[in-house]
């Protein structure tokens, strides 16, 4: 019986706490909500500097850093050349061959080959130079091939995007589009 009443009597007393604790949670937020506004607010207060800028949202997610780059703005993509790539602009047209912006980097993280004469056919990415290899991929059926890079090649600024194309000679077709986007150097 002892047992009960001790048992009973802690259950009321927790109760009686949890209840003031309550009551006392709504008298403070009537009372003082602009003390405890600034207060929370100060706890959640980001600096945005140069030196240390808060990140909003993620680059290659914005639209204005995105960049799409292809061979279809070239009047000829001739197999075993090197071939500069050329932005494409929405709307279907192409501006000049692209380099990459000072201060800025393009990060690539995917292409489309479109094979159009099946062959023991291959694509190299290169950057500037044709001692500038990045990749070399193999793509010997017609189709097109979809190549991802989360991680991404990074080119810096003046960098321009070359590929070459090769395999059987001239018989040698393929469109070439890479995706990417910039980010400050």
């Amino acid at each position: 019986m002892k047992f009960v009443k001790l048992w009973k009597s802690m259950l009321i007393g927790a109760g009686g706490v949890v209840t003031g604790a309550a009551i006392l949670a709504v008298v403070l937020t009537l009372v003082a909500p602009r003390a405890v506004h600034a207060a929370v607010a100060v706890l959640v207060q980001v600096a945005n500097t140069v030196a240390n800028p808060a990140v909003t949202q993620d680059t290659s997610r914005a639209a204005s850093q995105i960049v799409h780059l292809t061979t279809q703005g070239k009047a000829n993509v001739l197999p075993a050349t090197m071939t500069e790539l050329h932005q494409y602009i929405p709307g279907g047209t192409f501006g000049p061959a692209y380099v990459v912006p000072s201060g800025q980097n393009l990060v690539i993280t995917s292409i489309e080959a479109s094979v159009i004469t099946a062959g023991p056919n291959y694509l190299n990415l290169y950057d500037n130079t044709t001692i500038g290899q990045r990749e070399i991929w193999y793509l010997p059926n017609v189709g097109t091939t979809q190549l991802q890079f989360p991680s991404g090649f990074v080119y810096p600024a003046g960098s321009s995007v070359y590929v070459y194309i090769g395999g059987q000679g001239a018989t040698t077709q393929m469109i070439v589009d890479v995706h990417g986007y910039l980010t400050v150097e």
